[in-house]
């Protein structure tokens, strides 16, 4: 998929085609915005319209170089995340790769570097990074992806391209799950309100399977509300992630706060049970549906902040209870 092929960052792709016109490709680039908007895509389409074959501002698709890289097969082109159960991306992987910047390109113009969520990166990862981003080789380029641009450091932001990504239109999640992802027309319209903006948001509703987390969330904490004292209620293990379920149910009492004031059902989240919102929404005054919003915030800072989950939904589920 080129770059004109994007969906919904139009401003951050021209910005990017214009650099490739000009062959203006050079030191260290960082792409800001929300999880999920497709920053990371976005540098791996980069990085294949550099070296493409047809040296034209996008991708060809089509040559050695851009086939190699759609398939993750290529030897100049390395990706570098955080493993799945660290917290940080480790030192070894930031020095590796500053090992590997030593070396010549293989085959490629340029060896091309994509740290993604640079955020998870500590302190001493970034500044053992420095160096090789104020002394940039010709050959190489490094991409930075960032939802948290507070966790660069100003020396390692000051020395990238900043190039800005934002959260798409609700119609422009819908083109992407339909046309891209296979996603049946009701599926596309439900997690695109649900999506809060982030294309990636919506796929990882559909495949982890979150509706069922929000029903079950949903049953626990305001249909069943009387049952919190059964001590499974509050077991976190029923959830495969606390914290957004506990986000799915903040998305419930937010839409019943917003049926207070607007029948606009464009702008409520879970757009599958917007009758039962309207409905519920008249038992409860604007007033209580605010304390509710805010115990459940408060559930996930504590979670957030290494609270007992057990105690953390025990003391939310109390709030919620109360007029």
């Amino acid at each position: 998929m080129p770059l004109r092929d994007i969906i919904g960052q139009d401003n951050a792709i021209r910005i990017l085609k214009s650099m490739l016109g000009k062959e203006d490709i050079n030191g260290a680039y960082l792409f800001s915005g929300p999880k999920g908007v497709g920053k990371r895509t976005a540098g791996v389409e980069f990085a294949k319209a550099i070296n493409c074959a047809k040296l034209e501002p996008d991708a060809c698709g089509e040559c050695v170089s851009c086939s190699k890289i759609d398939s993750m097969n290529h030897p100049d082109l390395f990706i570098i995340q955080k493993e799945e159960e660290s917290r940080f991306i480790k030192i070894d992987m930031i020095r590796d790769i500053i090992y590997q910047a030593s070396l010549k390109p293989y085959e490629a113009r340029k060896k091309i570097f994509i740290i993604a969520e640079a955020e998870d990166m500590n302190e001493e990862s970034q500044n053992a990074l420095l160096k090789i981003l104020e002394e940039p080789r010709e050959n190489q380029i490094f991409i930075l992806t960032t939802s948290r641009v507070s966790g660069i450091l100003p020396t390692v932001f000051s020395r990238c391209k900043a190039v800005k990504f934002n959260l798409l239109s609700q119609a422009g999640i819908q083109e992407i799950l339909i046309g891209r992802k296979g996603f049946n027309e009701e599926e596309a319209v439900l997690f695109s309100h649900m999506a809060l903006g982030s294309p990636g948001r919506a796929i990882a509703f559909k495949e982890n399977d979150e509706i069922s987390e929000r029903d079950r969330m949903l049953n626990d904490f305001f249909f069943r509300k009387r049952a919190i004292f059964r001590e499974e209620v509050c077991d976190e293990r029923k959830y495969n992630d606390l914290d957004e379920s506990l986000g799915m149910l903040l998305s419930w009492y937010r839409d019943l706060l917003v049926s207070k004031f607007t029948e606009d059902r464009d702008i409520f989240l879970n757009v599958d049970r917007i009758e039962e919102i309207f409905s519920y929404s008249a038992r409860f005054s604007a007033d209580k549906l605010e304390r509710d919003i805010s115990s459940v915030m408060k559930a996930i800072n504590y979670l957030r902040r290494n609270v007992n989950p057990k105690m953390a939904l025990f003391n939310m589920a109390l709030e919620l209870e109360r007029q």
